[in-house]
């Protein structure tokens, strides 16, 4: 566990690794909790099957898991996702220090760029902590406008100018059917 120089209502704020299922559940409950319970995002959007394959850091204020964020690996890359905070301990920097933790793992396995994908109304929270825009306007994600930002993970070595989203190509995720086997691909 990681303990950081912060405490809410004299508990300790730490963040940790899940590391075992109970860690994973806490991090999805708290993900629940926010996006399924608060923002009323549909169980299929939320847990797409990206879960099992990334890392989650969670964070906690004494035992209680209050915020969590996924983050997943590319070649020269992280991509921090699903940031969430229980509504309560919003205004802590909670999300912050989630997202310093990411830095750091991705500093850790040699990334140079942490990327994520925001809506609209979100940009400002990640413009106050040096995040910036990879194109100037919002790219259409199905039916909702999503934007683009990046920050490098070395503060000292600044980001090259990227102009188009094609500089940052996410590998395509595979399309599952009811079974769960990738859409064209033969079964038994």
């Amino acid at each position: 566990m990681n303990t950081i120089a912060q405490s809410i209502g004299g508990a300790a704020v730490t963040t940790k690794l899940a590391m075992r299922m109970e860690d994973s559940l806490q991090a999805f409950a708290v993900r629940a909790a926010c996006f399924i319970g608060e923002l009323d995002v549909p169980y299929s959007e939320e847990f797409d099957g990206h879960d099992f394959g990334a890392t989650h850091v969670i964070a906690y204020v004494g035992d209680e898991p209050v915020g969590t964020v996924r983050l997943r690996w590319f070649q020269s890359f992280a991509m921090p996702e699903r940031l969430a905070v229980i509504q309560r301990f919003r205004g802590h920097h909670i999300g912050e220090l989630l997202l310093e933790r990411c830095r750091t793992l991705a500093a850790g396995r040699g990334c140079n760029m942490l990327y994520v994908q925001t809506l609209p109304g979100d940009v400002a929270y990640w413009e106050k902590h040096g995040w910036r825009r990879l194109v100037a306007e919002e790219a259409a994600s199905g039916a909702k406008r999503i934007v683009a930002m990046v920050k490098a993970v070395d503060p000292s070595k600044p980001l090259p100018e990227v102009e188009a989203p094609e500089s940052v190509v996410l590998r395509p995720e595979p399309q599952l059917d009811a079974a769960g086997v990738p859409l064209g691909i033969a079964s038994n």
